[in-house]
């Protein structure tokens, strides 16, 4: 049985990848800040599964010795991973010249600076086993720009990227690196605009899916992108955003 770790775990997107790993077979270890959530969705997992398929961990992905406590904890339970998901992130909506420093690091180092440490890592022994696979979590934010949004554009922009390199360092490794680029999703990040009917109803007027995305189908993204069906991929950047930008 294969090990996927994820970030993020404990948020919407970050929960729904968990499940859909834990549903296709691999051995899940959920990462995220809120240490006693994951550990519950552990738990609920295993449970499910009736095998111990799940387990949680504290780790705040912007500290590089939380991260590598974390690798430590996971390769003496499960051994090293064949998939790293990096889905932790955060979100404002801020004008530049108003935006703090603080905010600035903690949505850059959570957003792009997590993903660089959790590939440092856990790479090396993909490397070695010449094979493993990276999905990045982005945004579609990361392709284009927005309103107020400079300092979380220039985070998922730099993600983006940070995924085409790796794959071209890495593709000769065995190791398949790749990005999925979400649009609009029913989670809480996305309570700025889904609790506003006339905005939501704007949105989905404009948008050729007619409607918000769910958790359920970026984790179905995640899982194609981790599947052999997804061989040829490497460094691909895959929107998933009911046709937003299209």
């Amino acid at each position: 049985m294969r090990t996927a770790v994820v970030t993020g775990a404990a948020g919407g997107i970050g929960a729904a990848i968990c499940r859909r790993l834990a549903a296709d077979g691999f051995t899940v270890a959920c990462l995220d800040l809120r240490e006693s959530e994951v550990t519950a969705l552990a738990k609920e997992l295993a449970d499910e599964s009736g095998s111990a398929a799940a387990r949680g961990y504290g780790a705040d992905v912007r500290d590089p010795a939380s991260v590598r406590a974390a690798a430590e904890r996971i390769r003496h339970d499960v051994g090293e991973p064949w998939l790293l998901v990096n889905a932790a992130g955060v979100f404002s909506i801020q004008l530049l010249p108003d935006l703090d420093e603080r905010e600035w690091d903690r949505i850059v180092d959570t957003n792009l600076k997590g993903p660089f440490l959790t590939c440092r890592e856990f790479l090396p022994a993909m490397i070695r086993a010449g094979e493993g696979c990276v999905v990045n979590i982005a945004s579609t934010a990361g392709v284009r720009g927005g309103r107020r949004r400079a300092a979380y554009c220039a985070s998922k922009g730099g993600l983006v990227l940070l995924t085409r390199s790796l794959a071209i360092d890495h593709g000769p490794d065995g190791v398949r690196v790749n990005c999925l680029c979400p649009g609009l999703i029913d989670t809480q990040m996305a309570d700025w605009i889904r609790h506003d009917d006339a905005a939501m109803a704007q949105f989905d007027a404009s948008t050729p899916a007619g409607r918000i995305g769910s958790p359920a189908e970026i984790a179905a993204a995640v899982s194609f992108l981790a599947s052999a069906d997804a061989s040829y991929l490497q460094g691909a950047v895959l929107t998933a955003d009911g046709g937003v930008t299209a």
